[in-house]
């Protein structure tokens, strides 16, 4: 499916964002994105909704503001959307078909195209789940009806594996069933429903090593009480319908442990807009990079930050830039993919699967500057699964907060646009998300998303270097 709005003179390029949250979760919704409203301008948007508990997203977007001052360059901006089944553990592949797109009259018969991916915002229909990979690209446009048409594709993946205490212990029901003469249960029964979520405390006390040491204890007992070393080798496909531990006998009654599980394949929706930039070849130039990329691992001791493992200069060679009133960049491709450190020796009881939290996630292109026959930027492509900070404060929810040992690899793709008789501003515009946790659904809900036009927040830094 997609929507098409026009901007010939002029648009917004989404150039990656910054987000954080204050202890890591699930990913119930994210997303980063630049909105075309006819005749009111662009819109900046950000999503934000963990699993769970409540928190608040920090975040800032980066955009371009370009305008064109002849008739050289044209843009026109749209959106397409997928839903995404997405078994456990399993990469689940998308493609969203734009064909036939006819083109504003601006675009009609030009030299040269190109299809920037300007943001995304994805969300899960039902249940949140923890990301283990993330794609999206769009594909170079095939120009069809002598010039007035184009088609298209944006090609992606999605994968989802949650198999840590929030996902496997809760819910879980307490089952009773009469013992026959010889000491033998009759066939297990169907489960019960899942027993209501407790409300999240909103106070929570220090972190002290006393208390610290105490909850370690009580995540040993509920590992050793459930066998869950053994339960969790069996996590995957229709097995976990059907896992329950034996607990104890009673007056003549067999008592279960029942780990409820409603869910094995997780819908999740993507909408991922894009902006086509069109011209002629003395007006605009594009030039694709070769895939950046950064690859690290981090341990349970020691925290990881951006400004170390995160960010790079990067360069993109181009037409002399010199000769162009802007160069600029826009993203073709982003992926990211997390692997948890299995075999890494910790102290914490429930530390399995290749889902880990989401504690913070940042792709963006900043600082972009046209000097020496090149265009260099800095890139971050940067993922944290924990922070000591997390953990300072222990409350209902938190306590669950779990440091993981892993790797982290990032990609993006980038185009790199050149264009005479135009004019650019860059914008940061940060913002925060305050969300209630509680396992609301957040697509549709107001708490999960802030946009802003872009004319309502001056970026610290301009575009007079490009």
């Amino acid at each position: 499916m997609a929507a098409e709005q026009g901007n010939d003179r002029g648009t917004t390029i989404w150039q990656g964002f910054r987000h954080a949250w204050a202890y890591n979760h699930r990913l119930n919704r994210l997303g980063s994105y630049v909105r075309a409203e006819d005749g009111q301008g662009d819109v900046v948007g950000h999503t934000a909704a963990s699993g769970t508990g409540g928190d608040t997203a920090h975040f800032s977007e980066y955009v371009t503001r370009v305008r064109t001052d002849a008739d050289g360059v044209g843009f026109q901006s749209g959106w397409g959307e997928v839903r995404v089944e997405c078994p456990r553990a399993v990469t689940a592949a998308f493609r969203i078909k734009v064909d036939g797109l006819a083109l504003e009259p601006a675009l009609v018969g030009r030299d040269r195209y190109t299809v920037l991916i300007n943001g995304f915002d994805l969300y899960a229909e039902r249940h949140a789940d923890k990301l283990v990979a993330f794609d999206v690209e769009v594909t170079d446009p095939v120009v069809t009806a002598n010039g007035k048409m184009l088609r298209f594709d944006i090609l992606g993946s999605l994968r989802f594996d949650c198999r840590t205490a929030e996902c496997q212990l809760w819910p879980v029901a307490l089952e009773m069933e009469q013992v026959g003469r010889h000491g033998r249960a009759p066939e297990p029964t169907e489960p019960s429903p899942p027993a209501p979520g407790e409300k999240e405390r909103k106070r929570g006390i220090e972190k002290r090593p006393a208390i610290e040491q105490a909850v370690n204890w009580l995540k040993r007992q509920i590992a050793k009480f459930t066998d869950l070393e053994t339960l969790k080798e069996g996590m995957l496909g229709r097995e976990e319908d059907r896992l329950r531990r034996r607990l104890f006998r009673l007056f003549g009654r067999q008592f279960f442990l029942r780990v409820l599980k409603w869910r094995i394949v997780t819908p999740y929706v993507l909408r991922v807009p894009y902006v086509v930039v069109g011209g002629d070849r003395d007006a605009l130039a594009v030039a694709e990079s070769t895939m950046f990329e950064n690859s690290y691992d981090w341990d349970t001791e020691t925290e990881i930050e951006r400004e170390t493992v995160g960010t790079q200069r990067i360069a993109v060679e181009g037409e002399p830039p010199e000769a162009y009133a802007v160069n600029t960049f826009g993203f073709k491709q982003l992926s990211v993919e997390t692997t948890l450190d299995q075999t890494f020796e910790t102290s914490n009881p429930i530390q399995w699967g290749t889902g880990m939290h989401l504690l913070a996630l940042d792709a963006a292109v900043r600082e972009i500057e046209a000097r020496d026959g090149r265009v260099t930027a800095d890139l971050d492509l940067f993922y944290k699964s924990w922070s000591v900070a997390m953990n300072e404060v222990i409350t209902l929810t938190t306590w669950g907060a779990l440091r993981s040992a892993g790797n982290a690899t990032l990609r993006a793709r980038l185009a790199l646009l050149q264009m005479t008789d135009a004019t650019a501003e860059r914008f940061e515009l940060p913002g925060e998300i305050h969300w209630p946790g509680g396992g609301l659904n957040a697509r549709d809900h107001p708490r999960a998303q802030l946009e802003r036009p872009v004319t309502e927040a001056r970026n610290e830094e301009t575009a007079g270097d490009e």
